[in-house]
């Protein structure tokens, strides 16, 4: 029952998102709505997917979007409209995928792999909505990163000791305020992912 559950909720936030983009909902924030809901599709799959079955299945869906960004109009409510050689709806997915092998496949901790996932899901979004709605003018504030530390620091709950996730929230939050990367392919979507998973794994140790 979980691979159809994945592959549906996977469907549904593809089609809902281009339904919205269709509806003149702006791109920047339905690429935010899908990567809230994405979180739900790698929350869906560790609690109902063995490890191995989960970490092909979000890779091959990370390799279905990939076709699709190709041919470009599937992924229209995915992709900002000056988003030219970036490829962050397709960073997503793998992030995720490969935080899933690497925390669940290799280290044995579904927990440890998701909440990195999370932290980029709906930590990060949570500071995209925030920016969305501000002035441009105050777009470059603090007050977007205390939005997603807040949320971090909810979703660190997950992990248990909560101190782990807690360094990792801080280590995600640090990452998305300074964008240490602008790489079309390795965007933040990575840098959030591998700094809180490099740390928790650091630390749990």
């Amino acid at each position: 029952m979980g691979i159809p559950l994945v592959i549906l909720l996977g469907l549904m936030v593809l089609l809902g998102t281009n339904w919205l983009s269709d509806r003149g909902v702006s791109p920047t924030l339905s690429r935010r709505v899908a990567g809230a809901l994405g979180g739900l599709v790698f929350l869906v799959a560790i609690l109902t997917l063995e490890a191995d079955t989960a970490i092909i299945l979000t890779f091959s869906i990370a390799a279905a979007i990939a076709l699709l960004r190709v041919a470009g109009s599937q992924l229209r409510g995915l992709r900002k409209s000056d988003s030219g050689n970036k490829w962050g709806e397709v960073a997503y997915p793998l992030a995720g995928a490969a935080s899933l092998a690497f925390g669940w496949g290799i280290l044995g901790d579904r927990w440890l792999a998701f909440v990195p996932i999370a932290f980029m899901a709906w930590g990060d979004n949570a500071a995209g909505i925030m920016r969305f709605f501000l002035r441009p003018s105050r777009r470059t504030s603090y007050w977007p990163s205390l939005v997603m530390l807040a949320a971090c620091l909810g979703i660190a709950l997950l992990y248990q000791p909560y101190w782990v996730a807690a360094a990792g929230a801080v280590a995600a939050v640090i990452v998305e305020r300074f964008r240490m990367t602008t790489h079309p392919v390795w965007d933040d979507n990575w840098a959030i992912v591998a700094a809180a998973l490099t740390v928790m794994t650091a630390l749990r140790r």
